[in-house]
């Protein structure tokens, strides 16, 4: 009863994290279909399989036809779930290797002119590394299917069958990336999948979250993918804070305070341990990540399911519940204004 009156907020990263990609989108069906209050968030691995079926359409656009293999290793589980479960039983593609290769890798021209191009949009350290990073993912991905059993043929039928279900507007899962929010706000907390940076914060204050949540599916519509992925809007659900990344400083935090906004909330940054806060430019920071997805579990050798959910109540309590802590974690603002007290005392 209080999920079904409370607001639902999934903080992205829907794809690549685990062996049941599809189950996962048929419950979050389910929540839909019950008229859940659902806040959809944009994570970094959602929109690179968004830019990576996008790219099938663009085999030849220098500017996303690296994006199908840029999708990683990870995506193999999705492609082998989908091939299984839509694609067994439809004729074989009478389709050659080579042909198949055109639409889902880069051409060897790609890796001359690519630079010329993004040259524009990324540093000459960031553009080397993609560089590098195509070349060696070109590689990988390709071994990550062969291990789920599919040859290239297969992962073209299953790519395509992908594009149908999640991009085409009658697709059994459209409304995925139709509903998807970069940011959203909820009284004082601001909600997104990685962070936030002093452009996103002054251009929310100027224009309002909504307006922000409009402008990022309009360039996912235009096929803006590549020079927003970069962007102040691609921080959001990118930046870990680090020297590289669009920054967070004193003057987006007074930005955020002048809205009402006085907590972040994001995951992004996998831990162990349960949810954390820290305390970021004079805002409270909720890391939400708890290593809750099968890939990263077991990578670290974690052998029990991830459960986890943060709670904040219009009280403001806040409680993070966690399988791999043994105790809820709990906080009140009113223990800020009593440290507060006490400091002036002292």
């Amino acid at each position: 009863s209080a999920g079904r009156k409370g607001k639902i907020i999934i903080g992205g990263d829907c794809f690549d994290k685990g062996s049941s990609n599809l189950a996962l989108f048929r419950l979050i069906g389910e929540l839909r279909a019950q008229h859940s209050n659902l806040v959809l968030l944009a994570g970094n691995h959602d929109i690179r399989v968004y830019a990576g079926l996008l790219a099938l359409e663009f085999a030849d656009d220098l500017r996303q036809s690296h994006f199908f293999v840029r999708m990683g290793r990870k995506t193999a589980s999705l492609l082998a779930e989908i091939y299984h479960q839509y694609c067994d039983n439809e004729p074989e593609l009478q389709l050659s290797d080579a042909q198949i290769s055109h639409y889902i890798f880069p051409q060897p021209e790609w890796f001359e002119l690519f630079p010329k191009y993004a040259k524009h949009f990324m540093s000459s350290t960031k553009l080397e590394k993609e560089i590098q990073s195509i070349h060696f993912k070109q590689q990988d991905f390709l071994e990550a299917c062969r291990e789920h059993g599919l040859d290239l043929k297969a992962i073209y039928q299953a790519a395509l069958k992908a594009k149908q279900l999640f991009l085409d507007p009658q697709g059994e899962f459209s409304w995925f990336f139709e509903e998807l929010d970069l940011v959203h706000q909820s009284g004082s907390y601001f909600f997104s999948h990685a962070g936030i940076d002093d452009i996103i914060a002054e251009k929310m204050l100027n224009q309002g979250y909504q307006t922000l949540n409009h402008n990022f599916r309009e360039q996912m519509r235009n096929g803006l993918i590549f020079q927003m992925y970069y962007s102040e809007y691609g921080n959001v659900f990118r930046t870990k804070y680090r020297e590289k990344d669009w920054p967070l400083t004193e003057i987006g935090s007074q930005y955020l305070k002048h809205q009402g906004i006085y907590a972040i909330v994001n995951g992004h940054r996998s831990s162990h341990n349960g949810q954390k806060l820290y305390v970021r430019q004079g805002l409270l920071n909720f890391d939400c990540d708890t290593k809750l997805n099968a890939n990263c579990r077991k990578k670290n050798n974690i052998l029990t399911l991830g459960e986890a959910v943060t709670v904040f109540h219009t009280s403001g309590d806040v409680r993070a519940h966690c399988s791999d802590v043994p105790s809820t974690k709990m906080f009140h603002p009113k223990h800020l204004l009593e440290t507060d007290q006490q400091n002036s005392y002292q």
